[in-house]
């Protein structure tokens, strides 16, 4: 029987009248919607009762000079003296303000070079936006206790059409660990391996590691991801020949299926799927006012277990990691780390590898059907099932670990308006697991259901016709089972349900509107149960309902 742990439930209910002036979008953003500021339902990043001091690295820093010109923020970030650690946590805050018109755009943030933030931007209306995301970075803690050069901001474009430009508040809190808040346990060492972009022409890129520590027990590589043109929806994307069925739509080609592998010295390391992450232009802009899809602001990185060949990192020499984006058709933003625990007791360690099964590839299967209505249907599906096995030899002795992943991936899309309109049902989960002879494991599980449905009629961008609805989910689980056979659970269940149309005739809006709505269900990042449910229309919110509780239900 499950047992309610606190009695502290808090419930609120906002409702809002609302108004719409009107948005849409084609070639070049147009939007002219007036919404309230973005919301989104995930928990924010909880902050330890504990000393703190924060380092402000933007201070209403514009993302384009006097000239127009894009720039980033810089310079050197020290470790504050009056709070010299250990960190319980570390917590990135990003306050971003715009006005005007302009696209999404990609913000990022590197200490030296390891990207430690990167994500996408809202898009603004005429009365102009403000809005804040928060990160917890204490990950990269290893990198923070020694002077580090940072760069980081929004590449943006402006012109007298795109007049928006982003301004940014940026600033860095470090929280004295203490006995009721000690700090966890992070990476040792973080190596940054650069952020090169690979594409259609070129999908594999090579990045060296190289003066890595002599006595690595385990490792992790951890990628940034992001897709451009073509691949930014890459899961609405058809196989060639079904572009080419539809010339004059202008179809995506390449297929739907992606996925990011990784290699190391030329063996296969590791492998991860991607979310289906959708920007604020995406599709139809009305979507995300003032919901933005799953995700958007803080795009997470994916982490790819790699101790099994923590026994060759160790040998004191440079490592080639490649990385592949299966079927690119446009520009990919990678950008990859290694996080690195080591043996305190010994100076150096060893290993080898002892099995791999992972395929360079997943295999892939395709099918076609034109279907009476003039529709056509491609199923696109792709299966991995794949297992590594690796040793280290330690000061506390031999740990053998084997890293393990199942993953299906399924996209069903029938194309029918001459090309104009595509409904998209798309599944995609799995689950990545290692096992430790210490007596430890961990499973991460996932699944990224999303629902497209779709019609574009689009002359130029003074006359266009608009409309969609997206239904998309982020499912996660993390279980980690300890020597002593404790388990730890994390879940979470984030849904974004959206319909919206867009209609501009002769240069004048006709039709903008869209209501929305968001569920967040799950762990909050102190083991909390959060809930929190809301609900939008004509880009304001009509419904704002939470729930927690402190140590979660059970």
């Amino acid at each position: 029987m499950r047992r309610v742990l606190a009695a502290a439930v808090t419930v609120a209910i906002a409702l809002a009248g609302v108004s719409v002036a009107g948005a849409a979008q084609a070639a070049a953003p147009t939007v002219e919607l007036n919404s309230q500021n973005p919301v989104t339902a995930e928990p924010p990043v909880s902050r330890p009762h504990t000393r703190s001091c924060t380092r402000t690295l933007a201070d209403a820093f514009p993302s384009n000079a006097a000239d127009g010109s894009a720039q980033n923020f810089t310079g050197t970030l020290t470790p504050p003296a009056s709070c010299p650690g250990p960190w319980a946590k570390v917590v990135l805050d990003w306050t971003t303000s715009v006005q005007g018109r302009q696209y999404d755009r990609s913000g990022f943030l590197d200490l030296g070079a390891t990207q430690v933030y990167f994500g996408t931007t809202y898009e603004p209306d005429p009365d102009g936006i403000t809005y804040h995301f928060a990160k917890d970075v204490t990950e990269y803690a290893s990198l923070l206790h020694t002077a580090q050069p940072f760069n980081g901001g929004i590449g943006n474009y402006t012109s007298s059409v795109y007049t928006g430009v982003y301004t940014q508040t940026v600033t860095l809190t470090y929280y004295q660990a203490d006995r009721a808040d000690p700090a966890p346990a992070e990476p040792d060492t973080v190596v940054g391996l650069g952020s090169p972009d690979a594409s259609g022409s070129t999908p594999t890129v090579h990045l060296t590691a190289a003066d890595l520590p002599r006595n690595i027990t385990r490792a992790y590589l951890e990628v940034y991801i992001k897709g451009n043109g073509c691949d930014e929806q890459w899961f609405t994307a058809v196989p060639d020949d079904v572009a080419a069925k539809f010339p004059a739509a202008g179809m995506c080609g390449g297929g739907p299926y992606r996925e990011v592998s990784a290699a190391i010295d030329g063996t296969p390391a590791g492998v991860t799927q991607y979310f289906p992450y959708i920007y604020t232009g995406g599709i139809v802009p009305t979507l995300w006012r003032p919901i933005p899809a799953v995700g958007t602001f803080d795009m997470s990185p994916e982490l790819m277990d790699i101790t099994p060949f923590a026994g060759s990192l160790v040998n004191g020499g440079s490592h080639d990691v490649a990385l592949t984006v299966a079927n690119a058709d446009d520009v990919w933003n990678l950008s990859a780390n290694l996080l690195l625990y080591t043996d305190s007791r010994a100076r150096t360690t060893s290993g080898g590898l002892l099995a791999n099964t992972l395929a360079p590839s997943a295999a892939q299967h395709t099918s076609e059907k034109s279907n009476s209505d003039g529709t056509v249907t491609a199923t696109v599906k792709a299966n991995r099932d794949w297992s590594i096995s690796g040793y280290v030899n330690t000061s506390a002795g031999r740990v053998l670990t084997t890293v393990s992943q199942h993953a299906a991936f399924a996209n069903t899309d029938t194309v029918r308006d001459n090309g104009f309109g595509q409904h998209v049902v798309e599944t995609d989960g799995g689950w990545n697991r290692t096992v430790r002879s210490d007596g430890s494991a961990s499973t991460h599980t996932w699944s990224y259901p999303i629902t497209i449905d779709a019609t574009y009629q689009i002359t130029d961008d003074n006359d266009f016709t608009l409309s969609g609805t997206v239904d998309m989910t982020r499912k996660l689980s993390d279980t980690a089972v300890s020597p002593r056979g404790v388990s730890i659970v994390d879940a979470s269940t984030d849904e974004v349900n959206s319909t919206a149309n867009d209609q501009r005739a002769n240069g004048v809006i006709v039709a903008a509107d869209g209501t929305e709505w968001q569920h967040y269900v799950g762990a909050d990042d102190t083991g909390g149960w959060y809930d929190h449910y809301l609900a939008a229309a004509h880009g304001y919110v009509t419904a704002d309902r939470l729930l927690t509780w402190p140590h979660g239900p059970s």
